[in-house]
């Protein structure tokens, strides 16, 4: 990623729906392999319209609109289900990462 992330910035799907709003990122210390779905690093979004928790792997993340200045990912809504981004990574389950606060805008 080349630019800066924020806590609490809108993060919205493909095809146009609110994700939530982006809380931390986690970095996966060990055990990369994309081909088996291990990335790297994990924005964890927070929709509070909902009640549930995504992890989306950053190599996803799109960009920004730049018409609204919001967060892309290059996922559907129905992809992100598909593909369990719900669940908490194992190794964030269990400590074997780094958790990165962000900061507010």
């Amino acid at each position: 990623m080349d630019f800066t992330i924020n806590k609490l910035e809108e993060i919205w799907t493909a095809d146009d729906k609110k994700l939530g709003v982006v809380n931390a990122v986690y970095h996966r210390l060990e055990g990369v392999n994309p081909e088996l779905g291990y990335y790297t690093n994990y924005l964890h979004v927070q929709n509070f319209e909902y009640g549930d928790d995504y992890y989306i792997p950053t190599d996803f993340l799109e960009g920004r609109d730049e018409k609204t200045g919001f967060l892309v990912v290059q996922k559907t809504f129905q992809q992100i289900l598909e593909n369990t981004w719900t669940r908490m990574p194992e190794f964030i389950l269990h400590g074997n990462g780094r958790i990165e606060k962000l900061a507010a805008a």
